[in-house]
């Protein structure tokens, strides 16, 4: 009889890195596999329904920004992943229901990142074209509660509009 197949609750904290085996939104090719995420925040307390915000792993060292400007190498790092493995600015961040998240048998948390890749992987969000400002906000706010501090805080940048020069007037 083994306990630990029968986990009810998930709790997961910043910088948590889970395996979410049979991940059910396959891809490509609609094969189901396991897939490594990083947990990066939540939506605010009062957002209904709450949602976690994930990055995931990519083994496509061309997909991923620069390690000045984001997260290098992982397996150099953190011995738990299992192949060679990037975090991918280019993929929007994974959003699932924090009771998706929390009561799912097939979620396991395999590691943690230290705060030092944190920060990378949070200046790499911000340089990241595909999160909205308030999913950005959202991750530095969490990233905060969870004591990993002195970050740059998000600034609103309007975008698609021009601002139009003055008619002068004769």
């Amino acid at each position: 009889f083994d306990l630990s197949r029968f986990k009810w609750f998930l709790t997961v904290q910043i910088g948590d890195v889970i395996r979410w085996n049979k991940y059910p939104y396959p891809k490509y090719n609609n094969i189901i596999k396991p897939r490594w995420f990083v947990y990066i925040g939540s939506t605010d307390i009062f957002s209904i329904p709450i949602q976690y915000y994930f990055v995931t792993t990519t083994r496509q060292k061309t997909r991923i920004i620069t390690p000045k400007d984001g997260c290098s190498l992982l397996t150099n790092k953190f011995t738990f992943f299992t192949f060679n493995c990037y975090i991918d600015f280019e993929e929007r961040p994974h959003t699932i229901l924090k009771d998706i998240v929390e009561k799912n048998p097939d979620i396991e948390i395999v590691g943690e990142l230290d705060e030092k890749t944190l920060k990378e992987i949070y200046n790499g969000i911000r340089k990241s074209s595909r999160y909205s400002y308030q999913a950005i906000l959202d991750i530095y706010n969490s990233f905060n509660r969870d004591n990993v501090t002195d970050l740059e805080k998000p600034v609103f940048r309007r975008s698609g509009t021009k601002l139009r020069k003055k008619k002068k007037s004769n």
